[in-house]
């Protein structure tokens, strides 16, 4: 008997990475994001949909590694971001009740350093972007770097723009738990966070800095969480946290930062507005990226590691204006 089972695990994960070796072979399409047996819905989240997605964009190159999204409202333009310092572009679709349908995939290119070639490691370790624009209205991309600490702007077509930008607020920083986090907030502009504490801080810290100098520290959920993502949210800012331990349940937090009003080398205060648990039957995985394309609406996609045993999520939701307004 237990030389079957062996035998039937050894033939399902050849079959499965068979699979995912087949060009254009995925699961992709609508899914249901799940929740709680019984259809209760504790968070303060408003669902439009998720979709899984292909393992390759349409030309065959592979699409994984998924570490943060910008979104474009004037030309309706999704840029996605690997870890792996590729750019993707996408459009994402709606159908009559405004949920997401489908994304329309358009095209890739790698990151480059000024000699034209591609990024390699360690320096493609790209992990978190922002979409700026400039008075002349030219735009373009900042990109957070782990491992080789940096921030650096690229063109939309991934070619790098001026020198590199290595603040004074990434000295301490982890090696690989640093640059998660950008985002380009209305009233405090560039907003940087690291995934874990510095040097020098609570374990359960991670360091907020703007390019202009100023510096905060936002309390996570455990030291376990990392901050992975960030996005605006009215006057605040939206924190997307994930805690993943091997052997314990999957957990995604999406909190409220209430940066408005708070002095700089502060402790921000913030509220959870949702905790979503994979042992509560929410459709989970590496969610690393975040970008809001509405007044009230945002996506949330996972980095599948490029492995078969994850999935690439792209998941759309709303947040009520009072959504962690409390005290």
């Amino acid at each position: 008997m237990a030389d079957r089972r062996i035998h039937s695990l050894l033939s399902a994960t050849a079959l499965a990475l068979w699979l995912a070796l087949l060009p254009g072979c995925t699961r992709a399409g609508v899914i249901d994001p799940g929740g709680p047996p019984g259809g209760s819905r504790p968070e303060r989240l408003e669902w439009c949909g998720m979709l899984e997605l292909p393992d390759r964009m349409p030309d065959g190159q592979p699409l994984g590694g998924l570490s943060e999204l910008a979104f474009d409202p004037k030309s309706n333009l999704l840029y996605m971001l690997s870890d792996r310092a590729r750019l993707y572009r996408a459009r994402p679709h709606f159908d009559d009740q405004q949920q997401l349908s489908r994304l329309e995939l358009l095209d890739s290119t790698p990151l480059r350093d000024h000699s034209g070639q591609p990024l390699e490691m360690p320096w493609a370790d790209s992990e978190s972007m922002v979409l700026t624009e400039d008075e002349h209205g030219e735009k373009a991309l900042l990109v957070g770097f782990e491992r080789r600490h940096r921030l650096q702007r690229f063109t939309l077509e991934g070619k790098p723009l001026g020198e590199a930008i290595v603040p004074s607020a990434l000295e301490g920083a982890r090696y690989n738990g640093s640059l998660e986090a950008l985002v380009n907030h209305p009233g405090h502009g560039i907003i940087a966070g690291l995934e874990f504490a510095s040097d020098g801080m609570a374990d359960n810290e991670s360091r907020l800095f703007a390019l202009d100098g100023r510096q905060w520290r936002w309390q996570r959920q455990s030291s376990n969480s990392g901050l992975t993502a960030m996005a605006p949210l009215n006057d605040d800012i939206l924190m997307l946290e994930r805690d993943f331990k091997v052997g314990r349940p999957l957990i995604i937090s999406l909190r409220r930062a209430r940066i408005t009003n708070a002095s700089p080398d502060s402790i921000i205060p913030g509220n959870t507005i949702a905790r979503l648990a994979s042992d509560e039957n929410w459709r989970l995985d590496n969610f690393e990226g975040l970008t809001q394309i509405g007044p009230q609406r945002y996506l949330m996609v996972s980095d599948d590691n490029f492995s078969w045993l994850q999935r690439s999520l792209l998941g759309c939701f709303d947040v009520p204006d009072d959504a962690g307004k409390g005290a």
